[in-house]
């Protein structure tokens, strides 16, 4: 590649424009465009200078990631041979050399100074790690397809080891992006097979772009992002108990068992107890979480038939599972948001009541339907816990025999209007 063309002097210069950025938000607070050129009392007034955190982080990331480009620019005049490295050994090689530090300046300027966990996160990045290293792996060799989708599988590995060991997400987080990530990489590494030995492919501008760190990238999405949708979770169960038994069941206090879900076990927020304080519209709903507390005060008090409340107040959604004591990546605050939940009882036949759980929520993850998949998947097991306990506790105080006829379990999942619930 050309260092004297403009847009390969321009890719660079994007990438040193942002690393700067987040070293002007890091020290200053200020995530603006040109936050970095402020005066020297501005800088000396900011926050203290301490390497730790992001901050040593950001200049690690950005003092490697100018080492690999040099290195792509010395590579590029004194090309290697062929048959130097096998495909296993050049794609490790070039996952650590040029993914890594890439990856890590992009996620840390992405989540931590704009909070946005999307599209140029989940897509974007994905593809441009499979393109980047595959591309650099047959840069002097012919690549199959086969040899495609190793090496944009092995950059995933790499780099998802790599956040974990230095601290920048956890292990949980991790496996639940792999399905949108793996395949993403693939299409990105069988992209730059197919494009193998056109000059566009080749050398760093490609790497700069294709991994979105250019000046407008982060922030165009931060413009553009659109608001996250309303949706709403519901469970139900039948039970072998009267309609009014049930709601004084479902007013008592209870405590829950630990469950044995792997998803639990992982790390993700679970209820533990709960209890009612009051009566009537004015009472408030508090459950106990592995990761704090939900309070709820109550909005509609129906009795027998429906306890329906906002939530004032969420829990964090998981403890992130990491080699360190704890970490705290910035989607465990007011990512995965409860808005309401409610209690709707139903009195069948023979004695029975069929109990619903609902919860509306919202999340500030895209694309919006993959996580949607898991939250929706993560409030169904919570629904299921609290519900299994009500019924159990319920048909210890009464039995009643169930009827010849049963009706079925309806589950179902729609998405409400905000103004239904807000």
């Amino acid at each position: 590649m050309n260092w004297r063309h403009p847009l390969g002097l321009a890719a660079y210069l994007g990438l040193v424009h942002n690393a700067l950025r987040l070293l002007a938000y890091w020290r200053l607070g200020d995530k603006g465009w040109w936050n970095y050129l402020q005066p020297v009392t501005g800088w000396r007034g900011g926050r203290p200078v301490t390497l730790d955190g992001w901050g040593v982080v950001a200049v690690a990331a950005l003092a490697y990631a100018s080492a690999a480009i040099f290195w792509m620019w010395l590579r590029e005049r004194r090309p290697r041979p062929e048959n130097v490295g096998g495909i296993w050994g050049a794609a490790l090689f070039y996952s650590l050399f040029l993914g890594v530090p890439l990856t890590v300046l992009s996620v840390v300027m992405i989540t931590v100074m704009y909070s946005l966990y999307g599209v140029a996160l989940f897509v974007l990045l994905p593809f441009a790690l499979g393109f980047v290293v595959t591309s650099a792996v047959g840069h002097n060799r012919p690549l199959g397809g086969g040899d495609a989708v190793l090496c944009s599988s092995i950059v995933v590995l790499v780099v998802g080891l790599a956040l974990l060991f230095v601290a920048i997400e956890g292990a949980l987080c991790l496996m639940m992006a792999l399905p949108i990530a793996l395949p993403l990489s693939i299409l990105g590494g069988l992209a730059a097979r197919a494009m193998q030995g056109h000059a566009v492919a080749q050398g760093p501008l490609a790497m700069l772009l294709l991994f979105g760190i250019s000046p407008a990238g982060v922030d165009v999405e931060h413009a553009i992002a659109p608001k996250p949708g309303l949706f709403a979770v519901t469970t139900s169960i039948q039970i072998e108990a009267p309609v009014e038994m049930v709601w004084q069941t479902v007013l008592q206090p209870a405590a829950l068992r630990k469950p044995e879900s792997l998803i639990f076990r992982a790390g993700v927020a679970y209820p533990r107890a709960s209890h009612i304080e009051g009566t009537g519209p004015s009472a408030i709903r508090y459950c106990d979480f592995s990761t704090g507390k939900l309070v709820e005060p109550v909005l509609i008090w129906d009795e027998p038939r429906q306890l329906r409340f906002r939530v004032a107040s969420n829990p964090l959604p998981m403890e992130e599972w990491s080699p360190y004591a704890k970490i705290h990546p910035p989607h465990l605050e007011g990512f995965l948001v409860s808005r309401q939940g409610e209690f709707r009882l139903t009195a069948l036949s023979h004695g029975r009541t069929r109990l619903e759980a609902t919860t509306w929520y919202q999340h500030h993850l895209w694309p919006e339907q993959y996580w949607r998949w898991w939250s929706d998947a993560i409030i169904h097991e919570i629904h299921g816990m609290v519900l299994a306990n009500i019924q159990e506790r319920a048909t210890l105080q009464g039995p009643v025999q169930s009827g010849a006829n049963g009706e079925e379990q309806p589950v179902n999942n729609g998405r409400m209007k905000a103004e239904d619930v807000e």
